[in-house]
């Protein structure tokens, strides 16, 4: 996690020791709390989305490099 999604979790922690707080705040500190985790889990989501879509296309590029190649030595040797 990034620096500062780890200081919005640690607020989200004293947002839930607030939930001990007379009942005028505790509703208040509950809901921010989950706001956060809620955005925490998103952000969190989102990301290992787009590392698992990197991964997927990595050899994608490598295989077209390939088959560039391949039609490239294709073509020459037809021209030859």
């Amino acid at each position: 996690m990034r620096p500062w999604q780890n200081a919005l979790a640690i607020v989200a922690a004293f947002l839930v020791a607030g939930g001990l707080l007379p009942w005028s705040l505790r509703l208040a500190c509950t809901l921010g709390a989950i706001g956060i985790v809620l955005l925490l889990l998103v952000l969190r989501l989102h990301a290992h989305q787009s590392g698992i879509k990197k991964q997927r296309t990595a050899s994608v590029y490598n295989q077209v490099e390939r088959m560039r190649s391949a039609r490239k030595e294709r073509l020459q040797r037809k021209i030859r």
